[in-house]
């Protein structure tokens, strides 16, 4: 049987990479093996990786998504636009819950989600 472990992006300034996703979206740095490779905790054994680009990987925003649930889609978008990050599309209602879509520092597409009955929910 297979099982997900990783997705892995690739950035052009792992550093800041790194600071964007450990302190806008909160997430657990699991491996901090920095300059080389980051990787982040996001639940159940699976991680999201950081490498740095180099003359075979190359940033591609655009070609990946990632989501992540947050308690409160108002206020993660208040204190993201604090920080500069990019807002593709101000929280709105959906079905199930409330959304807004942001960027990390590459242009990877990041979709927050805030669901009607959050109740388990980081930031």
């Amino acid at each position: 049987m297979t099982a997900f472990a990783m997705a892995m992006l690739v950035c052009s300034d792992l550093g800041r990479s790194r600071a964007f996703y450990r302190d806008v979206l909160a997430l657990r740095i699991g491996t901090d093996a920095f300059p080389d490779w980051v990787d982040f905790e996001i639940g159940e054994g699976q991680r999201l990786g950081l490498h740095p680009d180099s003359e075979t990987l190359f940033v591609r925003a655009g070609s990946l998504q990632l989501a992540f649930n947050v308690d409160n889609v108002d206020a993660f978008i208040t204190d993201a636009r604090m920080t500069g990050v990019r807002i593709l599309q101000d929280p709105y209602d959906q079905e199930g819950g409330r959304v807004a879509v942001i960027t990390d520092p590459d242009g990877y597409v990041i979709q927050v989600f805030s669901p009607k009955h959050a109740g388990a929910a980081r930031r």
